[in-house]
């Protein structure tokens, strides 16, 4: 009998898990609804990529096993990016993008919301390479440019979005509603 009681008590508290999971689930859509419009960045990026090298000792060769041992070792990376936003003269982001991944040698990631309020605003976006590209950068034809810049002033109506998005052909940042 106790077994039973257990079997009857689990499937309960399964079934009272699912039941607030999916109560759950329209929170986060009913806490969405807001007058204000938004601003939203969301773009990917191929950085400029740099690849160190290193002669690894003999005695660093003679630890590994003889199928490990690789006299140069290289890594790779992403170099940084800097996102600066400004949204009506006031500065609202400014953060460096590093490359995704442990060893940030993927692409950059920028994805951003700014609420705002109905009516006009300038918008001035610039991403722009951190520091100075080295001379062990590799050129890559699709990479992003060193510097993207938008600078626009646009309306927003209620619950309306900006997207701001980097256009790869064109190689330039673009603004859509």
């Amino acid at each position: 009998m106790s077994r039973l009681l257990r079997i009857a008590a689990g499937v309960g508290a399964l079934v009272g898990v699912l039941a607030i999971l999916r109560i759950g689930s329209f929170l986060s859509y009913i806490a969405e609804r807001h007058p204000e419009g938004v601003v939203r960045l969301a773009w990917r990026a191929r950085g400029e990529h740099v690849r160190e090298c290193r002669h690894r000792s003999a005695e660093e060769l003679a630890k590994l096993p003889p199928h490990m041992r690789q006299e140069e070792v290289c890594e790779g990376r992403v170099l940084p990016y800097r996102l600066v936003v400004m949204l009506d003269g006031t500065e609202r982001i400014n953060r460096e993008v590093r490359g995704a991944g442990a060893r940030e040698d993927r692409p950059l990631y920028v994805t951003e919301d700014l609420a705002v309020a109905p009516g006009p605003h300038h918008v001035s976006v610039s991403f722009a390479l951190e520091g100075a590209a080295t001379a062990a950068a590799e050129t890559d034809a699709h990479a992003t440019p060193s510097r993207l810049t938008l600078d626009t002033t646009v309306t927003l109506a209620e619950r309306r979005v900006l997207l701001v998005t980097y256009d790869e052909d064109r190689k330039t940042l673009i603004s859509r509603y």
